[in-house]
Parts: C-alpha cells; structure tokens; sequence
C-alpha cells in the first residue's frame, strides 16, 4: 500500500499487513495506505506491489542497498509515517530516489499458508473474487482468502500450479465526484 496515492500504479505495503490483518481484523493497515485511491482499468494486470519475505530482514536490507541501491525506511508496520515504536511490528520500504519501490516483511511462519520466504508480487486485477474462483477452477490453491483491506481495496493470496504465491488485488471502488 504504496502512500505515494498520486502515482499512476498505486501500491501498498501489503503481506505483512495482511497477514497480521486477518487476525485482528485490518485494523493494522498503515494510515497512509487507508486512502481511498483511484485506478483505472488500464491498471489491470499490472504489478501493483512486490514485498519480499525475509527470514532475516536485517541481511535482505543490507543485501539490497548495496546489490541494488535501495534505501531502506524502516517504519511501523501499521502506521508508515512513522518509527516502530519498541516491542511494534516494523516494516521496511525500500525506497529509490525517494520512491517507494518495494517492501520487505519478516517472515513469522505461524500459519502455514504463509507463502516462504522469496518474493511475493501484487497483481491488481478488476475483480478478487472472481480471480480467485477461476484460479480455483484452474487447479490452483486459496492461501489467503479474498478479504476487504479497509480503504484499500480487496486482497488475496493465491498458489499457482507450481506451487508459486501470487497477492491479488482490486482497489476501492471510488464513486465518481460530481
């Protein structure tokens, strides 16, 4: 859940919250990715977010500054405009000339349709749960079950045939101004 809601693409801080989320239900989203944000149909099938899912977060961040110049910006994990505050779930964006380019999340393991460690992309598609039926039709597998996101959007985590974790995503509906 990107807090940049003027991009053409939003995105957003997503597995971690998710996860988290469905436990207590979303109430843990970060303020910034609350807004409603507008998209268009030509937003369909793009990559909306990628997260990696680090059992270490600590050497992915020093991995990925020097590999490939990332910044990293350690904030809460349910409030991105701020530091975690001690004994709170942190969360890194990693930022790159001061754009949010990706996330990383720790893996906790707890539930065991966690997708493993690796990277976790976002499809933004025009209806979760329709995707997720069809996945289903396809042979594949629900690891997160289409859920609201408050003032995101709609979210899932499906399995392809090979076993491969794939986020889905629709945003909120905006009704138009007038």
């Amino acid at each position: 859940m990107r807090p940049n809601l003027q991009s053409p693409r939003p995105r957003a801080v997503l597995f971690s919250l998710l996860t988290a989320a469905l436990a207590v239900g979303l109430s843990s989203m970060p303020a910034a990715a609350q807004s409603p944000q507008a998209t268009t149909d030509a937003d369909t099938g793009t990559v909306w977010w990628n997260e990696l899912i680090s059992a270490n977060p600590d050497r992915s961040r020093d991995f990925y500054s020097s590999v490939l110049g990332w910044s990293p910006k350690i904030v809460a994990a349910d409030d991105n405009s701020r530091p975690p505050a001690p004994g709170e779930s942190a969360y890194t964006l990693f930022m790159a000339n001061g754009t949010e380019s990706a996330g990383l999340t720790k893996y906790e393991g707890k539930d065991p349709n966690d997708p493993k460690p690796g990277w976790l992309m976002y499809v933004q598609v025009a209806d979760v749960d329709n995707a997720v039926i069809e996945a289903l039709r396809k042979g594949g597998k629900v690891l997160k079950a289409p859920t609201d996101a408050a003032k995101v959007g709609r979210i899932a985590v499906i399995q392809d045939l090979d076993g491969n974790a794939l986020g889905l995503y629709a945003p909120i509906k905006v009704p138009p101004t007038q």
